[in-house]
């Protein structure tokens, strides 16, 4: 979505060269942006991820990249499913709080 509306994505911008794997999906249609929430609607959000692959993490660590950390609603719901596919640690990194 980013990327069609602005033309780059600052996240993956940053790991440019960087090997990684999409392991998480987005589901739910986005009627307004995080930016135009406000902070209860963004801590009641439903879970906007679906699992994209269909691999066990096999006790994996996984790093979460994110653009902006504001309530950590969307960290907590991607995590939730990482956990799901078996991984054995999750840490988050934002680039902008």
């Amino acid at each position: 979505d980013t990327m069609l509306r602005r033309g780059f994505n600052q996240t993956l911008g940053l790991f440019e060269g960087v090997p990684y794997q999409a392991l998480l999906q987005v589901t739910q249609q986005q009627k307004a942006h995080q930016s135009q929430r406000d902070r209860a609607a963004r801590l009641h959000r439903k879970q906007p991820f679906s699992i994209a692959v269909t691999k066990d993490l096999g006790n994996q660590r996984v790093l979460l990249v994110d653009n902006v950390y504001t309530t950590g609603n969307t960290l907590d719901h991607a995590a939730a499913l990482l956990y799901q596919l078996g991984a054995k640690e999750v840490k988050s990194l934002s680039l902008a709080r």
